[in-house]
């Protein structure tokens, strides 16, 4: 089973930077008037950056559940935690911010050598941009498909 990267879920993580910007608007709403084509670049700014991310990543991007493993395809790398390994999954929410910024999948992960010794201690992360629902959701298909596989 495999969850493709979200463009929507994307965009969410540029969230803040909204936020900052309106209440940069609300502050000093005269130089947004002054420099609009500043304004308009700094706002285009994440729409450019989340549809590159997007086109180039959408492929390479994705969370997949294997019978033995949740592998997480990033741009640069592959992770493959073993589902024997890896501890109850959860969800950490940003509060507030749930409908536009992503939430992450959080898990602890006893592998090996260092790394493990972390993983146990302080867990792993992951984004929650995969998927056409919500974190919730994401998460009941991920335990479904893990006790379904019996790991």
């Amino acid at each position: 089973m495999t969850f493709e990267l979200n463009g929507g879920k994307l965009l969410g993580l540029f969230a803040p930077i909204w936020a900052l910007l309106a209440l940069s608007w609300l502050v000093n709403p005269a130089a947004w008037v002054a420099d609009p084509v500043n304004v308009a670049l700094a706002a285009g700014i994440p729409f450019a950056a989340s549809g590159l991310l997007w086109a180039f990543g959408r492929r390479r991007w994705r969370l997949e559940l294997t019978p033995t493993a949740l592998i997480h395809h990033t741009l640069g790398r592959t992770e493959a935690f073993d589902w024997a390994r890896i501890g109850p999954i959860g969800v950490s929410r940003i509060i507030g911010l749930d409908l536009v910024s992503p939430s992450t999948l959080h898990f602890s992960y006893a592998g090996g050598g260092l790394a493990g010794a972390t993983g146990r201690l302080v867990g792993r992360r992951l984004l929650c941009v995969f998927g056409d629902g919500g974190a919730g959701r994401l998460l009941r298909q991920i335990e479904d498909y893990r006790r379904l596989h019996g790991a």
